[in-house]
């Protein structure tokens, strides 16, 4: 069984009806955030931006984790977020960072636009950097397409670029049980590689580590 911490990404559509507000919602803090974490929401001048910020962090985090483990801990207060640095010399803001998680500590990584969130969590630095990861705007918006099936398309689309291969030579999988993160078939045979898949509003993402675009069963 792999024990090492897998891609985990999630994106969240700051405007989005259902998100707009969700700072003021004492019920939904208190399940969802520890003290510290509502003390930081309560104290910036972006509240939701922040509180969405942290959620699409501890999500990243939990995908990362349960797919080495899937009978892990999910609650959400379990996964402690701290933000240690900010670059914000580009339209998008990048924060770094750390989830302590009930598995371990994962590295961070949050990408703030004007219209989503877009958290990456990996088990080490140098598997966050060589992340592929996209932000994609659904077409024709929220709700005029399928998400899971665009964000699958998006997926493949990118692998097959980096492979130099038909799409139609590309599927993804799930466990048998339904568990764990989805994996990638190239022409009927199990790629190593694993990804994140993630929607909201009228935005999905994806993540994965191109290195391990290579068969399974050459990982050892």
């Amino acid at each position: 069984m792999n024990t090492l911490p897998g891609v985990g990404n999630d994106v969240v559509d700051l405007k989005d009806p259902e998100n707009i507000g969700k700072s003021r919602d004492d019920r939904f803090l208190g399940r969802v955030f520890t003290a510290g974490e509502r003390a930081l929401i309560a104290s910036v001048p972006s509240p939701d931006t922040l509180l969405w910020s942290l959620w699409a962090a501890k999500e990243a985090a939990y995908k990362a984790v349960s797919s080495a483990d899937p009978a892990v801990c999910s609650i959400p207060h379990r996964y402690r977020v701290v933000l240690e640095a900010e670059d914000a010399t580009r339209k998008i803001v990048r924060l770094a960072g750390k989830v302590i998680t009930p598995r371990g500590e994962l590295v961070l990584e949050v990408a703030v636009s004007a219209d989503w969130v877009h958290a990456l969590a990996a088990g080490a630095e140098e598997a966050l950097k060589r992340l592929c990861r996209r932000v994609k705007r659904l077409e024709g918006g929220k709700g005029a397409v399928n998400p899971s099936a665009f964000v699958r398309g998006a997926l493949l689309r990118e692998i097959a670029r980096r492979l130099d291969c038909p799409v139609g030579d590309l599927s993804i999988v799930k466990n048998p049980d339904g568990l764990g993160a989805p994996r990638v078939l190239f022409r009927g045979e199990l790629l190593a590689a694993e990804v994140s898949l993630s929607h909201d509003g009228r935005f999905a993402a994806f993540a994965f580590d191109p290195a391990t675009l290579i068969p399974a069963d050459c990982t050892g």
